[in-house]
C-alpha cells in the first residue's frame, strides 16, 4: 500500500469511528428503541472502536470503550459494561491518560456496578471518578463528567 492509498484508508477509518459513534449516541438518547435497535447500537458502538483501532491514538480507543459499555450499561448488561469499563481504565493508566478519559473509565465502572448492585465498589469509583473530574482544566468538560456522575 502507497503512502497515498493509507492516507484515504485512514481518512475511512477515521470518518467511519465518527459515524458510528454519533449514530450509537442518536441510538442512546432514543427513548423507544426496539429489541432491534438494542442489538444495533450494540454493533455500531463496537464498529466504531474497530475502526478508531485502525488508525486512532489511546484517547480514540478510550472513548470508544467508554461508549461500549455505556450502551451495555443502559440495556442493563452489568458484566458487559463492567468488562470493557475496566479494559478502559488499563487502557487509560497503561497510556497515562488522565482527566477527563480516566474520570470517564472511572464513571463506566462505577455506572457497571451500580447495576450489579455492588454499592461497595460503585462509592469507590466514584470516589475515583469525582477525583479525576478535579483534574480537568476544561470548565466544559468538568462540568460535563461531574453532571454524568450525579446520575449514577
Amino acid at each position: 500500500m502507497n503512502k497515498e492509498e493509507n492516507e484515504e484508508l485512514k481518512k475511512f477509518h477515521n470518518y467511519m469511528a465518527i459515524k458510528l459513534f454519533n449514530d450509537t449516541w442518536e441510538l442512546l438518547d432514543k427513548s423507544d428503541r426496539s429489541p432491534e435497535e438494542d442489538m444495533l447500537m450494540i454493533h455500531t458502538a463496537h464498529a466504531s472502536l474497530f475502526h478508531w483501532l485502525q488508525f486512532g491514538q489511546a484517547k480514540n480507543f478510550s472513548i470508544g470503550e467508554w461508549q461500549i459499555s455505556r450502551v451495555y450499561a443502559d440495556l442493563n448488561m452489568g458484566e458487559s459494561a463492567l468488562k470493557h469499563g475496566l479494559a478502559n481504565v488499563d487502557l487509560c493508566l497503561k497510556n497515562k491518560l488522565t482527566g477527563f478519559e480516566l474520570g470517564y473509565a472511572y464513571e463506566s465502572v462505577a455506572r457497571a456496578y451500580k447495576i450489579l448492585a455492588n454499592e461497595t465498589e460503585k462509592e469507590r469509583y466514584l470516589k475515583k471518578a469525582n477525583s479525576e473530574a478535579e483534574l480537568i482544566s476544561d470548565a466544559e468538560e468538568k462540568e460535563y463528567l461531574i453532571s454524568d456522575l450525579k446520575t449514577i
